[in-house]
């Protein structure tokens, strides 16, 4: 009997998963998301640190550094949660203090279709490595813990999945971002909860986004209150914990009113309300904020990014395209030709954004 070496148990694992032995190792994040899809299957429901203890243990001893795989895996299971991969629930226990527990559940092998014909792969599969059959397994786009597939010509993939008694997810749902609406109603919206909150005085570590200035700079957008008077979208202090995100009204830079992000009730992250709303004050200023468009390689254009925008949003991007290093830009992501159109039109819609050609760059 010969024993394995350790980069030959690194390749058979990931092979075993259904993955590139020639390119990724186990520690990649596309064979943690692969393992942890796996692990789903059979591990489900159960908590987080279960899911994460049950793929990282088998590593003991192959890997440098064991704790650093642990974080990694911890944040590609965050990622894979809110990719829709696995759902998070909790249920209240019977006890009295009503504490509840967090459970994963593997979500049921799903797809969502895309205008260009691709389909992006959503769940997992209970009783095998895939559910789909070898020769499209085999077409499968890994990328970190996304799974794409494209159409070869003539071929209609959403029937095909159907056929193959995959779930199709709606756009909509899937990416669970709000409904499209103008820039000025939402801002209307946000003026109105302002309108009703209690009067506020001194608000300790207040820190504004200014909207008059540049919006492709957007460090250079946060100032100190001086003699401002209006709406502003704010962040401020608090003893313990993150800055907390606000909208506030000022009057020659004393605060009169406040409201924090996120708003009771909502799913989304206090810092995700807060940068959709300066998208929208922004756009109803007419200086709506910029996105770029230079080629990529390939068949590929490169999408460039100069404000922060919300997780929702960079969510759909993870899922078509692929985070690059950024030049010039806050961040950007290379997309496939074929899926520019497509988010150009969900640029401008949901997050009114304008494109910085040429002309406008004068």
């Amino acid at each position: 009997m010969r024993r394995l070496t350790t980069m030959e148990v690194h390749a058979n694992g990931v092979a075993e998963l259904g993955l590139d032995s020639a390119a990724l190792d186990l520690t990649s994040v596309e064979a943690i998301a692969g393992a942890l899809r796996r692990a789903a299957s059979f591990l489900c429901p159960c908590a987080a640190a279960t899911l994460v203890r049950g793929v990282v243990r088998p590593l003991r001893g192959m890997v440098d550094d064991l704790d650093v795989v642990k974080g990694l895996a911890a944040d590609t299971l965050e990622a894979m949660i809110a990719h829709g991969d696995i759902h998070e629930n909790r249920e209240l226990n019977d006890d009295p203090t009503n504490i509840s527990t967090t459970f994963l559940y593997a979500a049921p092998a799903s797809f969502v279709s895309r205008q260009s014909g691709a389909t992006i792969l959503i769940g997992i599969a209970s009783d095998q490595l895939s559910a789909l059959p070898d020769d499209l397994e085999a077409r499968v786009e890994y990328i970190a813990h996304v799974r794409r597939l494209s159409p070869v010509p003539g071929e209609d993939l959403r029937a095909e999945l159907t056929q193959l008694e995959l779930i199709e997810l709606p756009y909509d749902r899937w990416l669970k971002a709000p409904k499209a609406e103008p820039p000025a109603q939402h801002v209307l919206s946000l003026d109105q909860l302002l309108d009703a909150a209690q009067p506020s005085r001194d608000i300790p570590g207040l820190a504004l986004l200014d909207p008059e200035r540049p919006v492709r700079y957007y460090r250079g957008r946060w100032v100190e209150p001086r003699s401002q008077s209006g709406r502003f979208v704010a962040r401020r202090s608090q003893a313990y914990g993150a800055h907390l995100w606000c909208y506030v009204q000022l009057s020659n830079g004393h605060p009169e009113r406040l409201i924090d992000f996120p708003n009771s009730g909502s799913r989304w992250r206090g810092c995700d309300e807060a940068w959709r709303l300066q998208l929208a004050i922004d756009a109803q200023r007419g200086e709506p904020q910029r996105f770029r468009v230079r080629p990529g390689p390939g068949s590929s254009a490169v999408l460039e990014l100069f404000s922060p925008v919300p997780m929702w949003a960079k969510r759909r991007w993870d899922a078509v395209g692929e985070a690059i290093p950024r030049s010039g830009c806050l961040f950007a992501y290379r997309l496939p030709a074929a899926e520019l159109d497509e988010e150009l039109l969900f640029a401008h819609n949901a997050l009114w954004l304008n494109e910085l050609t040429e002309t406008s760059d004068r």
